[in-house]
């Protein structure tokens, strides 16, 4: 009901979606595909990224990824492709029996086309999820976030993704679904430019 009632004012749409290829209890490799559109901007992102996680300790586990990237602005027909390998560290604690605080460790590599200068950045989000006891219904977990992105060659903070809500439905015996509400927030000089997001995370295991 929340995403219903914002979604006349949202000014951007991120729809993502995992395609799990082999899973066991330790490791998950899988193909991340997602789409980004911002209204307001006319920017338009779309992302490819095969991707491995191990678990290393019974609370650590550590991720590999390669992703590629087509940014279009839609307004002004400018398009350029971003090569971006990453790193991941990412511990976790259970902190009772149904409620656990994830912490995700990113380094971001980032070349775009046609630029000498690339922007490296390292990206760290606190997530809490609460999954709901069996039997009620569709509904699996409810989660918030909080993520901020530092740019690496200025030194600085500049980006930060708040998820005050997020619900997790179990749609199959191999599929779940996220829906989640962001405030995204940029800095632009001394100042921060706030946005609203819809977003949808689909997981498929095959």
């Amino acid at each position: 009901m929340m995403l219903a009632a914002d979604s006349a004012r949202a000014d951007e749409w991120w729809g993502w979606t995992m395609l799990e290829l082999h899973r066991t209890e330790t490791t998950n490799t899988g193909l991340f595909l997602g789409n980004r559109l911002d209204a307001d901007d006319g920017a338009y992102v779309q992302i490819i990224s095969p991707r491995h996680k191990q678990r290393v300790l019974p609370w650590l586990d550590m991720g590999a990824g390669l992703s590629l990237l087509e940014i279009e602005n839609l307004s002004e027909g400018g398009r350029f492709l971003q090569f971006r390998p990453e790193l991941e560290i990412n511990p976790h604690l259970d902190l009772t029996p149904r409620l656990r605080l994830d912490l995700r460790n990113r380094m971001e590599w980032r070349w775009n086309e046609r630029e000498e200068i690339t922007i490296h950045r390292s990206r760290h989000r606190l997530q809490l999820g609460w999954k709901t006891p069996d039997g009620t219904g569709p509904l699996a977990r409810v989660f918030a976030s909080n993520e901020w992105l530092s740019d690496l060659h200025r030194g600085q903070w500049w980006e930060n993704r708040a998820v005050p809500l997020g619900l997790t439905f179990e749609t199959s015996k191999h599929t779940e679904l996220d829906l989640f509400y962001m405030i995204f927030s940029v800095r632009q000089q001394a100042t921060w430019r706030h946005e609203s997001v819809l977003g949808t995370y689909l997981r498929v295991r095959f």
